[in-house]
């Protein structure tokens, strides 16, 4: 496509990129924010969740840097939502794979893990089973309270 002639056709090019780049950085503010009310079932969902945000936010810092106030926004909400996730990181424990080798009711496998049955409906929740009774053969499991 060749270059527009007239000053007027430039600067509408000019309007529509700054209007993108503005509608890609309402999203990413949009998502940021979004990700303060995330709650994270493993260590695991939260470091992916971060990886996106930093993948999402660090591209646009050098955008918004061309306006003082657009960018203490980004920069604001950037560090609220990597200090939400982080600590929320920190928080959860990671999870474990775990193989039986036979399908088994998550009731013994929480007894068998944590000495605990009332946290079989944490194992099905992870592992999205549709029978307690008949756990997958390889789950996914928090490490126990007394792991290292």
């Amino acid at each position: 496509m060749s270059a527009p002639r007239s000053t007027s056709r430039i600067l509408e090019a000019r309007g529509r990129e700054q209007a993108a780049v503005f509608a890609r950085l309402l999203a990413a503010l949009a998502f940021a924010r979004g990700v303060l009310r995330l709650d994270f079932a493993t260590r695991q969902q939260a470091q992916q969740a971060r990886a996106r945000l930093v993948a999402v936010m660090e591209p646009l810092l050098d955008r918004a840097a061309t306006e003082t106030e657009l960018l203490t926004v980004v920069v604001g909400t950037y560090g609220q939502a990597l200090a939400a996730i982080d600590a929320e990181i920190l928080s959860l424990k990671p999870l474990a794979r775990v193989v039986t080798g036979q399908s088994q009711p998550a009731c013994l496998l929480a007894w068998q893990l944590y000495g605990d049955t009332t946290r079989a409906a944490e194992l099905v929740r992870l592992n999205n089973a549709r029978c307690p009774e008949f756990m997958p053969v390889e789950i996914l499991a928090p490490l126990p309270d007394d792991a290292a």
